[in-house]
């Protein structure tokens, strides 16, 4: 953070000189007297705001933001899985780490929500991926993401999410399952638009959009609900599925999502920056539809029939 040398200049953060005698008092370490103006006080807090709207201590103090989400999500996981593997198995331990993950992805993704709106230094990437993606233009690429990005509409997601739901309900005679899948998906998509209207984010302004849009472009609908809908089938598999079998699913959905968000940037219809919104948006909305079913079935668990487990775990 920028600060000028003279102690009575109009960015001086650290001193100020004193009303009496001249000398130089530390804002950080001067006692609140009668002595010291008001005026000196409201000075170093404009010129604080002042130096955070500036491009290099909004880039340190994004960093640092990301960073701490970033250990926050890894250490409980962490955390969760030691707990798990020494049996102190408690739902309420549990519970909070859960709430921890959730916390550090909407942190991460208010923190990439601001960048966006204010044009911020992480968008800088978004139009070199856009030229990447429009020079690289050929017909048959052009109709597979095509097909790929009606695939991975809030349309077609919830489509599958209400016939999938319908299946697992009468598979497992419970509608737990069910609620888990709908629900995050329906929460995923709410989400999503009202993130859109919040942050108000026009689209790229390539000519000749691939694919129709109309709204806003933050974050990408098409990544936020393939996430929720993928996710959440994921949290669902049933316990005797192997560890293999479970990698493989993983991988699999991993290789949709990615697909999607390639196909949206491709199109020329979302940023960089609103595909990765999408994705934290979308793991979010899976870590909460997770969290409500798994503290029900704690709650009921003569009501709750789902190959007679508690469904589902919180660790992921």
């Amino acid at each position: 953070m920028h600060t000028s040398s003279d102690p009575g200049g109009p960015h001086s953060l650290c001193t100020h000189p004193s009303p009496e005698t001249g000398a130089d008092l530390s804002v950080l370490t001067a006692r609140r007297t009668d002595t010291w103006p008001m005026s000196h006080s409201i000075d170093a807090v404009r010129v604080l705001v002042t130096e955070l709207h500036t491009e290099e201590s909004t880039a340190e103090v994004a960093l640092w933001t990301l960073g701490a989400c970033a250990l926050a999500f890894t250490g409980s996981l962490a955390a969760d899985r030691w707990n798990r593997r020494r049996g102190e198995v408690s739902f309420w331990t549990a519970f909070g780490w859960s709430m921890v993950r959730i916390g550090s992805l909407l942190a991460a993704l208010a923190l990439l929500a601001v960048q966006v709106r204010t044009a911020g230094w992480i968008t800088r990437a978004d139009p070199a991926v856009g030229s990447w993606f429009a020079g690289h233009q050929s017909p048959a690429l052009v109709s597979a993401a095509t097909w790929v990005t009606r695939a991975g509409s809030p349309v077609s997601t919830a489509v599958v999410a209400v016939a999938v739901a319908a299946l697992l309900a009468r598979r497992h005679r419970s509608a737990l399952p069910a609620a888990v899948l709908a629900g995050t998906v329906a929460l995923a998509a709410v989400a999503s638009v009202v993130v859109k209207d919040v942050v108000a984010r026009p689209r790229p302004s390539r000519v000749g959009h691939l694919a129709a849009a109309t709204d806003y472009s933050f974050p990408s609908g098409h990544v936020t609900g393939t996430v929720a809908l993928l996710g959440a089938l994921l949290v669902l598999m049933p316990a005797g599925v192997g560890p293999l079998r479970r990698t493989v699913a993983a991988a699999s959905a991993t290789v949709v999502v990615i697909a999607v968000a390639a196909s949206r940037l491709y199109l020329g219809v979302h940023w960089l920056t609103d595909v990765v919104g999408g994705l934290l948006l979308g793991v979010a909305a899976v870590l909460v539809g997770a969290l409500a079913a798994a503290t029900w079935s704690a709650r009921f668990p003569t009501v709750t029939r789902f190959e007679d487990r508690p469904v589902p775990a919180l660790a992921s």
